[in-house]
């Protein structure tokens, strides 16, 4: 369940966070937490380290919640907790993760959101952005980009799921924010 003071403790460590540690741990924790509140979605395992790959969160979604629904049981979550937006590499990766556990959706957890401005037409500065879209078209990849503004915004775990369905339709209509 959805608690403000723990949520705001949460954001707290995330904004106070001085080392590299514990700005993705931290990060990772505030997205542990938002994910336990829903309903139906359960937070199965946590910073998997493979030897190809790293996993931060992987969630299993009982689909009882409208908003994730059209998700796969399997849910795969990626936190970036960087000084700048992420760019189309990091993207890419994201997308072969989720490729290669033949999955289709994922939700990337990143601070300062991502590069890219392929929403104006700015065929100069494509970035992420343009990535994430062609994953969606060329694979069915759908990949949500959260940012801590966005989470800093939340009063409840309502609002944090109207950000995950806007997010999931604009990608649609080649949008990410």
């Amino acid at each position: 369940m959805f608690d403000a003071p723990t949520f705001l403790s949460h954001i707290l460590a995330v904004d106070s966070a001085v080392t590299n540690q514990d700005k993705g741990s931290s990060l990772e924790s505030l997205s542990r937490y938002l994910f336990n509140c829903i309903d139906g979605i359960e937070v199965r395992e946590v910073n998997i380290n493979a030897p190809s790959e790293e996993v931060d969160l992987l969630l299993w979604n009982a689909k009882t919640t409208q908003v994730f629904e059209p998700w796969d049981n399997l849910i795969s979550i990626e936190c970036k907790n960087w000084s700048r937006p992420a760019g189309a590499t990091l993207i890419d990766s994201f997308a072969a993760k989720i490729r290669m556990k033949h999955l289709t959706t994922g939700i990337f957890v990143a601070a300062n959101g991502v590069t890219g401005d392929f929403v104006n037409g700015n065929n100069e500065e494509r970035g992420a952005v343009y990535r994430l879209h062609e994953h969606l078209t060329r694979d069915g990849i759908r990949i949500v980009v959260v940012r801590m503004d966005d989470l800093r915004a939340l009063s409840n775990i309502n609002d944090f799921l109207e950000i995950i369905k806007d997010r999931y339709c604009k990608i649609y209509m080649h949008r990410v924010f």
